[in-house]
């Protein structure tokens, strides 16, 4: 911390101007002279003077302009540190280790004097603003299908196109001193998604994921504290269990990459909607985490958050491999009782990174989902691609491919490929190609499409 300044930027400015008239006064006799009379002489004591002087105004005139362009401000700030203290069990405190007595963490204000030039003060005062101020962000996705049936008997989906969008809005706020974060979002969404007429097992259109079609929202509504030195997150409110668990950084987004529901998340997760829940995640800034979770996933049905209710783990290890990139490998665990009795499943997802620019991903999970007889497998696969291999250097790309089969039911086979085109910063199109395949009906489809993002 810089010594305190008890200088004023008014003051210094005067006292500069003064001198400068100053001087401007002495030497006005010699700058009449200069304009009205002869000049004297080459070399006499006159003109080397004059000089010196007309060089000394311009140096003072060029720290005036400094300083009125970063003039210092020495203005007392109020600054708040961790302070350890040990307390006993009679209540007494120390700031030092005594026996038998336990060490907490306690907050302590102090005054002092911090010197910083005018735009940091701005800057800083911005910034402030920003910190504890709501952001508000607003998210539209419209995309358009067509369905072209290739195998199978003839169906009405066969030559018809379908049509959603969707539109989010997000309330954020965080507190730094207190390491908390509000976090909501409001979802309104219409039209006609391709399973509407395609009796497929996972959704070809993910926006509608453990959403009510045609109508207002509430996706997420929840609150995020860190404790443990910000080891410890813990997530209260409405909940969307899919962002904590079963996450992929080639294959998790239906608004930017695969918009199929396959592709996006793991279905033997088997969650129907969002609700009322708790996440805990213990990161200790190493390779792994832990995450825990507990949810009410269909609310509708049960009386109490002991109905309709999940429970996830999930351990997550990142991993450098060689010479490849990053890797994130996640294995979970889950149980729900939506369906009367407990039904267990387990699944991990894989991406790693082989280059800057390529990116390997997989899923798999078997186990129990909802009221299904026997057992449903799934597993996925792709690769994604970023720049150089990309038409714009924000660009992305993907082939993906996944495959669902219940044990005592129909099997689904999907493929998809799509291309995210980058036009500005707050728009974006997708190019899709779908191609499914149904074994419950013995039907194949080729849905072409587009899907268009606004970002604000």
């Amino acid at each position: 911390m810089s010594r305190p300044c008890n200088s004023n930027p008014l003051r210094l400015q005067s006292f500069f101007v003064g001198l400068t008239v100053a001087i401007a006064a002495s030497i006005a006799p010699a700058m009449v002279f200069a304009q009205g009379a002869p000049r004297p002489a080459a070399g006499s004591a006159a003109d080397p003077d004059r000089q010196a002087l007309l060089d000394r105004i311009e140096m003072l005139e060029k720290r005036l302009s400094d300083l009125e362009q970063t003039a210092v401000l020495s203005a007392p700030k109020v600054l708040v540190k961790e302070v350890p203290v040990w307390v006993d069990k009679d209540g007494n405190q120390y700031d030092h280790e005594v026996p038998g007595a336990k060490k907490t963490i306690t907050y302590e204000r102090e005054l002092a004097h911090r010197r910083q030039t005018i735009e940091d003060e701005v800057s800083d005062k911005l910034a402030e603003e920003s910190a504890n101020a709501i952001s508000i962000g607003v998210n539209n996705v419209t995309t358009l299908q067509l369905a072209h049936q290739t195998r199978g008997p003839d169906t009405v989906a066969d030559g018809h196109a379908y049509g959603l969008s969707a539109a989010d809005i997000t309330f954020s706020g965080k507190s730094t001193a207190l390491n908390t974060e509000f976090f909501a979002d409001l979802v309104g969404i219409g039209g006609s998604p391709p399973e509407s007429e395609i009796n497929s097992l996972n959704l070809l259109n993910g926006q509608t994921a453990r959403l009510s079609n045609n109508q207002l929202s509430v996706r997420e509504a929840w609150l995020r504290t860190e404790v443990a030195h910000q080891r410890l997150g813990i997530s209260v409110g409405r909940l969307d269990l899919t962002t904590h668990f079963d996450r992929n950084a080639a294959a998790n987004d239906e608004t930017t990459q695969f918009i199929s529901d396959a592709l996006v998340n793991n279905p033997v997760l088997g969650l129907s909607s969002n609700g009322f829940g708790i996440v805990a995640e213990y990161d200790p800034k190493k390779s792994y985490n832990f995450k825990l979770g507990y949810q009410q996933s269909n609310p509708e049905t049960g009386s109490s958050l002991h109905d309709s209710a999940f429970t996830l783990g999930e351990f997550e290890y990142v991993a450098h491999v060689g010479s490849l990139g990053e890797g994130h490998y996640r294995v979970w665990g889950r149980s729900d009782n939506s369906s009367g009795s407990k039904r267990s499943a387990y699944g991990l997802s894989v991406d790693q990174k082989i280059s800057s620019a390529i990116t390997l991903f997989g899923r798999y999970g078997h186990g129990e989902v909802a009221d299904i007889p026997g057992k449903e497998s799934f597993s996925s696969m792709g690769i994604a691609f970023g720049a150089p291999h990309t038409i714009h250097p924000n660009d992305f790309w993907g082939v993906g491919l996944a495959h669902t089969d219940f044990e005592l039911g129909p099997s689904e086979k999907l493929v998809e490929g799509f291309y995210n085109l980058y036009l500005t910063g707050h728009l974006r199109a997708s190019f899709m190609l779908q191609y499914v395949y149904e074994s419950a009906n013995g039907a194949g489809y080729l849905l072409p499409g587009m899907r268009m993002q606004v970002v604000f």
